[in-house]
């Protein structure tokens, strides 16, 4: 070969390998095996050359074939190929010291056997490591990865992968540390689960921590956090009622926001979700709780209209203070419940939109009246729920400067704001006197449903919501049936009020 080939060789060589420095770790197919070497298409325009001996069983059969998937280490490069290492150590005795030089200089993991325990006055120093026949010191911090506690001895007898990092020739000085092998393990696997991270996608991890607002979990090398109400369809669970550390968990990814400007990843996890159908779902699907059943139920909640009870995990269903099977009327759910409490109740109805559950404590009750045994209709008739738009006639329960408590007949209590009655009286105080005159306790008084919040339903007079209303008004009135008059525009257009 001329001088020039020779040179156009040898350059085209360093530009193969100017992207690959010694101590890199890749990966790539095998493409072809001989008698002495196993060779690895790294997508250059060399292949990367390992040693055969290093895919041989304890029995000395090939555990490799072609076409299967590889990870080695850069140990060098020439006009051959690009050398790689599995792992340094291990079978070639004789070469310990230089393997160990090599891995010092290359930063290529060896593999180590854990002798025995250092200790100073009782205090615990470190690990003697046995790499071939040279012994070298693991620091105790270097020992596992950061936060691990384990018992000092359950190291010893263990096979590890260590990284040199301090080696002298003479061996006066030999320092491994498995902690840096387990930490670069890590951020490869990092780099790996963040590369495919999208919300939806579901993985498996350990719980690492518990905080009172979640658990976090470890998803091999990277932190999700299951916030509180993500851990159980159930309400007011905490942490360490659903998960303890260590537990192995499937999580679903709902939120994920890259690290930017050196900040962490955040990644936002759900248990419940990734656990398939919903509690609602599971729920209907279950033959038990049809309408017209009966079964039993925990007091979840007691609110001043009737009482949530949980039927099964994520699903309260409500009894409202009608319904809760007492001989006499019920001013207050806790005088016959209490939270906690085991009860037996019939599903009365069930609506689909909003995942609403109604049903009775013993026996239905009609509207203020003693028990009785009433038709499913009519004990549906008695635990029915207020709508926006209904004109009802209320009882006055509680007076406030504000406004009136009515109480309406199915036992919802509203509030008649002052603001939305005809007083007379400039001042606010002489309108309040003209309230407490005009409207006292227990007396009757007809009000318009004008919003519900949740438990909050907010009232108003027919009188006042015709002041508000155009003409052409689009609130929808109903009487106590259900049955519809119109438009408030409609309803009032005609009438001299």
């Amino acid at each position: 070969m001329s001088e020039e080939s020779e040179f156009s060789a040898l350059f085209e060589n360093t530009q193969v390998n100017m992207s690959i420095k010694k101590g890199d770790k890749v990966s790539g197919r095998v493409i072809g095996i001989d008698k002495n070497s196993v060779f690895v298409d790294l997508k250059a325009r060399q292949d990367g050359v390992l040693d055969r001996k290093e895919f041989l069983d304890e029995q000395g059969e090939l555990t490799i074939k072609e076409g299967d998937w590889v990870e080695a280490y850069v140990a060098g490069s020439d006009a051959d190929g690009i050398h790689l290492r599995r792992q340094l150590g291990g079978r070639a005795i004789h070469e310990v010291d230089q393997a160990v030089a090599e891995a010092f200089q290359s930063k290529i993991p060896i593999e180590g056997k854990v002798l025995a325990v250092r200790r100073k006055e009782e205090n615990l120093v470190g690990f003697t490591v046995q790499l071939g026949k040279s012994e070298a010191f693991c620091p105790a911090s270097q020992m596992d990865a950061r936060g691990v506690r384990r018992e000092a001895e359950e190291y010893v007898g263990q096979t590890y992968s260590f990284r040199v990092t301090e080696y002298a020739e003479d061996g006066y000085r030999l320092v491994v540390s498995r902690r840096a092998v387990l930490e670069e393990q890590e951020e490869a696997a990092r780099q790996r689960i963040l590369a495919n991270l999208q919300e939806g996608l579901v993985l498996t991890g350990t719980v690492a921590s518990l905080q009172p607002y979640g658990a976090f979990v470890d998803l091999g090398g990277l932190d999700g956090l299951v916030p509180g109400r993500e851990l159980s369809w159930d309400r007011g669970v905490r942490p360490e009622d659903v998960v303890k550390v260590g537990d192995k968990v499937t999580v679903k990814v709902i939120g994920y926001e890259p690290g930017e400007g050196g900040r962490k990843p955040r990644i936002t996890l759900s248990l419940k979700q990734a656990a398939g159908a919903t509690p609602w779902e599971q729920f209907r699907q279950n033959p038990a709780f049809a309408v017209g059943s009966r079964c039993k139920g925990t007091v979840a909640r007691l609110a001043p209209f009737g009482a949530f009870i949980r039927l099964a995990p994520g699903v309260d269903g409500l009894a409202h203070v009608s319904q809760l099977g007492a001989d006499h009327r019920v001013a207050d759910p806790s005088e016959v419940l209490q939270e906690g409490q085991e009860v037996e109740v019939t599903i009365l109805d069930i609506q689909e939109e909003g995942h609403r559950v109604s049903l009775c404590v013993g026996e239905p009750r009609s509207k203020g009246e003693k028990a009785a045994e009433l038709s499913p209709a009519e004990a549906l008739e008695a635990a029915k729920v207020a709508a926006v738009g209904e004109v009802l006639e209320g009882e006055v329960d509680k007076q406030a400067p504000y406004g009136l408590f009515v109480r309406l007949p199915n036992g919802q209590t509203g509030l008649l704001h002052i603001s939305q009655m005809e007083l007379p009286g400039g001042e606010n105080t002489m309108k309040e006197r003209v309230m407490f005159r005009q409207h006292p306790l227990h007396s009757k008084i007809r009000v318009l449903v004008k919003e519900i919040q949740g438990d909050r339903i907010s009232l108003t007079t027919p009188e006042k919501a015709a002041q508000e209303q155009e003409s052409n008004g689009s609130l929808e009135v109903r009487d106590a049936g259900n049955e519809s008059f119109g438009s408030l525009g409609d309803l009032f257009s005609g009438l001299k009020l």
